[in-house]
């Protein structure tokens, strides 16, 4: 009962809304897998939607929680993993005939969207596992990644629906948001291990004497 009732304290209007992107994952996928390619870009863009409100809500109501903190980023790592494998997919696999696209994702574009997102869960598994430490705040490089995610998978959501969108401008946001996974991928690395190297020397430290402490009570 402690657990249930410490869980909805943190059920916020902000980690509500989450919740709601999160529920929204396997919609997008079904809706992708069965050809309904309009139904896919309304959940995709209805789940950015809330991306921006859960935020919105957590600081103008003070409503940041640790759940929220977990959810709001496995969310969209959630979604964006979804959105780019499935794209990324051939037409008409066996167990979905209906699945056809005209753009699809580019197959390397979709492995570096989720080979970054290993390596970061990974990194920082580890690191909790090893130092019990959980404040890791992304740098703004990754930000600006995750939104490029979001706005080129939803380019090609949106070229599968509309199809006078320019190739152009997709082959253009597929390289920019490479280029940026990339960069942010190897950014989380080398600031992980600078992180690495503090914890290791704040834990080699050794425990200093209290100042002020009379010396003379060694000796007793």
């Amino acid at each position: 009962m402690r657990g249930l009732e410490i869980f909805l304290k943190q059920l916020t209007v902000a980690n509500q809304l989450t919740l709601l992107r999160l529920a929204a994952v396997p919609a997008l996928a079904l809706a992708l897998l069965t050809g309904e390619r309009l139904l896919a870009l309304g959940l995709f863009v209805a789940a950015a939607i809330t991306d921006r409100l859960d935020g919105i809500a957590a600081r103008r109501w003070g409503q940041q929680t640790a759940l929220g903190r977990f959810l709001d980023p496995a969310a969209d790592k959630l979604m964006m993993l979804v959105t780019y494998v499935i794209m990324a997919m051939p037409d008409s696999p066996r167990p979905f005939p209906d699945f056809e696209l005209t753009w699809h994702v580019p197959a390397w574009l979709a492995l570096l969207v989720v080979a970054r997102d290993v390596i970061i869960v990974v990194v920082a598994a580890g690191i909790y596992l090893t130092y019990h430490v959980t404040d890791y705040p992304p740098s703004r490089l990754g930000k600006w990644t995750t939104g490029f995610e979001m706005g080129t998978g939803g380019a090609f959501l949106l070229g599968n629906v509309w199809v006078g969108l320019p190739g152009e401008l997709l082959k253009v946001g597929a390289l920019s948001t490479g280029a940026l996974v990339i960069s942010s991928g190897v950014q989380y690395l080398l600031i992980a291990r600078r992180r690495l190297a503090e914890l290791d020397r704040e834990e080699r430290q050794p425990l200093r004497r209290p100042q002020g402490k009379d010396r003379s009570d060694d000796r007793r």
